[in-house]
């Protein structure tokens, strides 16, 4: 066997960043000589040998000094996107390479001057998906899980989005953090086992999901059970009575603009004309043995039998100079929080009718599309950081599943849009007219139908600094747990949290002790008596109550880095109207 070029440094990858590093009389290795990189010059025969046991010696544990992207610089942050007066830049090639990651790590599953809200007993066309969020199509339909409920609005303005929830609040308030939701309540990657302390260990350090359930229940107004995401997702909210039982939202604060620009920010909320039901914890395990697809046969029954399945369409109204945080004592751009009835109370503007089931399943259910950032002029986003990053992160996990050409699919048409004349062309399977016969540049000399007065109205934010300085209301903060307090202790029922505590510790009891104490300190910070119920409630005591004591006063600023959190009043989520420069 020839030895040749063993000698030279630029045959072998890394023999080259040894010699390279060499020159600076460094080692690259050293640090980490034991992971080699995450394995990363192994090739696939050696890591085949190491994990089969035909080598015996093999290192899998990371031990690393620190974590990095995948080109190895050093990462800030877990918990806090860069920003500009709260709102998310592209420029975080952190967030980016995160989110893009997510996105492709597997084969996924699926008042305005708006024309559509003008004129009363308008009709407008529209598809409605229903979806568990974190668990695979293997999965019974009632197992615990949050419900998705998307709806999408064919307009004569283009095609309409609403992505929400069966509850009002969302898990994580900066885009950083949403793969790690989705994450943290998926199988195990080791042995593909549903993971119970990654769970309840991402919960415990994120104070802001603690108040998840107690916002819902503000709106509701019907006790039940639950206690923060963990609240929501514990209570029996997180087993709906199939699909047609439970009220939409869309969770996050968006802009309703009319024609002079004058803007307000709203929420929607879509209230089941049939009533909210629930399964109990018990109920829910007998159904999904009995009937694992029970929410698609009823919801399928239902409307072949042409039974109602109908949702009334309501919205809550903050006027600009209200939306205020030190003004309001509660961040109105926080999708962790709601809005209090009481003070902003629900209007009435339209019905959602379900009357036909789609024709094909694959076609049509799983090949839909849906954007948070598929706005019609007359609906813009609001400063909520998440928000912001949703209207891109979702057509490009969209773009990798079916697709840049995936409005070519019927039911992602823009069928009813007055107008259609796409300035993106090509890309894979492209079977439509393509430019039609345009430049396929612009500008050019030949074609300019833009539609100047359809841009986006301006807002004025908190600052103009660049940095990953949280601009959220409440991190660090007791107020982090104001909303879940009042829900657990002055609206939900004795029954409501008797079935919270059992639910939760039905899950919790197969958590570490590390994170059992974590998870009900933050349980504690919103009431003693609710990390008690669960505590007692746990079939086996990992941990001491004095020790969860102790973790509750450090909650509020669980996960989050002093170097990041708010410093000053003004570092706060702000949209304030902007005088046009005439």
């Amino acid at each position: 066997m020839s030895n040749a070029g063993a000698s030279d440094p630029l045959k072998h990858p890394l023999k080259a960043a040894a010699t390279a590093a060499g020159s600076l009389g460094l080692d690259p290795r050293v640090m980490q000589k034991a992971s080699l990189f995450q394995g990363a010059n192994d090739g696939p025969a050696i890591t085949a040998a190491k994990i089969t046991g035909v080598v015996a010696a093999h290192q899998r544990k990371d031990d690393g000094p620190y974590f990095t992207t995948n080109e190895g610089i050093p990462w800030p942050d877990p918990a806090h996107s860069l920003n500009v007066g709260g709102i998310p830049v592209v420029s975080d090639v952190y967030l980016m390479q995160k989110q893009q990651t997510f996105n492709r790590s597997k084969t996924l599953e699926p008042r305005t001057k708006a024309q559509f809200l003008q004129s009363e007993g308008q009709k407008t066309p529209v598809f409605v998906r229903f979806s568990t969020v974190t668990f695979g199509k293997e999965f019974p339909d009632e197992g615990r899980n949050p419900r998705g409920f998307a709806i999408k609005f064919y307009t004569g303005e283009g095609n309409y989005d609403i992505v929400g929830l069966n509850w009002p609040i969302f898990f994580c308030r900066d885009p950083i953090q949403g793969p790690d939701v989705i994450r943290s309540q998926q199988r195990n990657p080791s042995n593909f086992l549903l993971d119970g302390n990654s769970i309840f260990d991402f919960l415990a350090n994120v104070p802001e999901r603690q108040v998840f359930l107690k916002c819902l229940w503000r709106i509701k107004l019907t006790p039940h059970c639950s206690n923060h995401a963990g609240m929501m997702f514990f209570s029996d909210h997180g087993t709906p009575v199939g699909w047609r039982f439970n009220h939409g939202y869309g969770c996050h604060t968006f802009k309703w603009v009319n024609a002079e620009g004058k803007f307000v920010y709203i929420k929607y909320h879509f209230r089941a004309d049939h009533g909210q039901k629930q399964f109990t914890w018990p109920e829910a395990v007998k159904m999904c043995g009995e009937d694992p697809d029970y929410s698609k046969r009823d919801l399928w029954e239902a409307i072949e039998s042409k039974t109602p399945v109908t949702w009334t369409a309501c919205y809550q109204v903050m006027q600009p100079e209200e939306a205020d945080a030190a003004l309001l004592g509660f961040d109105p751009f926080d999708v962790t929080k709601v809005w209090p009835r009481k003070q902003f109370p629900m209007h009435e503007f339209g019905k959602l009718v379900l009357n036909k089931n789609p024709e094909n399943y694959h076609r049509d259910v799983e090949q839909s599309a849906f954007s948070p950032g598929s706005f019609v002029p007359g609906i813009e986003a609001s400063p909520d950081m998440l928000l912001q990053f949703r209207t891109f992160f979702y057509r490009d996990a969209q773009y990798h599943r079916l697709g840049v050409n995936l409005h070519q699919v019927p039911v992602n048409c823009p069928f009813m849009a007055a107008s259609y004349a796409s300035i993106n062309f090509d890309g894979p399977l492209r079977a439509d007219s393509n430019t039609a016969g345009n430049p396929h540049y612009v500008p050019n000399s030949y074609v300019d139908k833009f539609s100047p007065d359809k841009a986006e109205c301006p807002v004025a934010v908190s600052d103009n600094i660049l940095s990953r300085q949280s601009h959220h209301f409440h991190e660090g903060s007791p107020s982090e747990y104001d909303q879940a307090r009042e829900l657990y202790l002055r609206v939900m029922s004795s029954d409501a949290r008797a079935r919270l505590h059992t639910n939760t510790a039905a899950y919790l009891k197969w958590a570490k002790p590390e994170v059992q104490r974590a998870y009900l300190g933050q349980c504690w910070a919103i009431s003693p008596d609710y990390a008690k119920g669960i505590y007692d409630a746990l079939p086996e005591k990992k941990v001491q109550l004095e020790d969860v004591e102790m973790s509750g006063k450090e909650a509020a600023s669980k996960g989050k880095c002093p170097k990041f959190m708010p410093k000053s009043d003004q570092q706060r989520l702000v949209g304030k109207p902007v005088t046009p420069i005439q």
